[in-house]
C-alpha cells in the first residue's frame, strides 16, 4: 500500500456532509486507491499583471505575475489521482526535488481569482459539483490517522480518499489554465495573509466533500486550523517557482 502511495507522489476537515471536514479545519483527506502518500516524500510579491511570455514557464505550468504555477495537483499530471495525507513540508520537499517550491498563499489566489479577480476559478458565482466538491463526507478514524506511518494509517486514509483524476471536471479551470484550485484535495500553501492563528502555512480550496462550516470552495476560503505539519487525509499540494 505504501509502494502505492509513493508512486502516486512520484507521479504525483472532518465536519459535515458536503463541507470540508472539520479536520481539514481539524483535519484533510489523503490520496486513496494507489496513489496514496507516503512518509518518504521525499512571501512573493507581484512584478505586475503584464501578459508574460508562457516559454517563461515549463510547459506543465502555467505562467502568473512574477511566477509560475502547476497546472494540476502534485503529481501535476493530468489524469493521475493527486497526493493527499501529505503536511506542508511533505509539499516543500517533493516540490524542492523538482527545482520548485510549495506555493505561497498569495501566489493561489491570484491562480485562482486570475487578473479579473473572479470569487471563483471558473466565474462569478458558485456551481456546486463543476469542480470535485460534491462527495459525501466519510467520519475519519482520527485515532487510527494519528498512527501514520503505520500501515493502519494508511488503510484508513485510502479509505477515506474521494478525489479524482486531475483534470476530470473540464469546467473545473481558471481563466489562465489552472486545473482544480478548488475541491479535489485541499491544498497547503505558505500563508501570506494575517489570520486568527498566524501559521507558517494555511491550506487552501477546500476538498472533496466542500469546505468546513459549508461554505462554498471560493478562492477566498482559507483554513488557518492547523500548523503546517499536521497530516489530514484530504491534504495535498501543488508546485510554484519564481521566474
Amino acid at each position: 500500500m505504501r509502494l502505492w502511495l509513493a508512486a502516486a507522489l512520484l507521479a504525483g476537515c472532518a465536519s459535515e456532509p458536503a463541507a470540508e471536514s472539520p479536520t481539514e479545519d481539524a483535519g484533510p483527506d489523503t490520496n486513496v486507491g494507489d496513489t496514496f502518500v507516503s512518509d518518504t516524500f521525499v512571501p512573493d510579491t507581484w512584478v505586475g499583471e503584464a501578459d508574460a511570455p508562457a516559454a517563461l514557464c515549463p510547459d506543465d505550468m502555467v505562467v502568473l505575475p512574477g511566477a509560475c504555477i502547476d497546472r494540476y495537483e502534485a503529481p501535476n499530471v493530468k489524469g493521475e489521482k493527486p497526493l493527499a495525507f501529505q503536511t506542508a513540508p511533505d509539499g516543500e520537499k517533493w516540490c524542492g526535488a523538482r527545482g520548485k517550491r510549495l506555493c505561497t498563499e498569495a501566489e493561489w489566489v491570484r491562480a485562482c481569482e486570475s487578473a479579473a479577480k473572479l470569487p471563483y476559478p471558473y466565474g462569478t458565482s458558485y456551481v456546486r459539483g463543476r469542480c470535485t466538491d460534491d462527495k459525501t463526507w466519510i467520519s475519519p478514524s482520527w485515532t487510527t490517522l494519528g498512527t501514520y506511518p503505520s500501515d493502519a494509517a494508511l488503510g484508513e486514509a485510502k479509505r477515506l480518499y474521494q478525489a479524482d483524476p486531475s483534470g476530470s471536471r473540464a469546467g473545473c479551470e481558471s481563466a489562465e489554465g489552472v486545473i482544480d484550485l478548488t475541491g479535489n484535495v485541499a491544498e497547503w500553501v505558505v500563508r501570506s495573509f494575517p489570520n486568527a492563528n498566524n501559521y507558517d502555512h494555511v491550506m487552501k480550496g477546500c476538498y472533496w466533500a466542500g469546505c468546513y462550516g459549508g461554505s462554498p470552495p471560493s478562492c477566498a476560503f482559507v483554513n488557518p486550523a492547523h500548523p503546517g505539519t499536521f497530516r489530514t487525509y484530504e491534504a495535498g499540494f501543488r508546485c510554484c517557482k519564481s521566474r
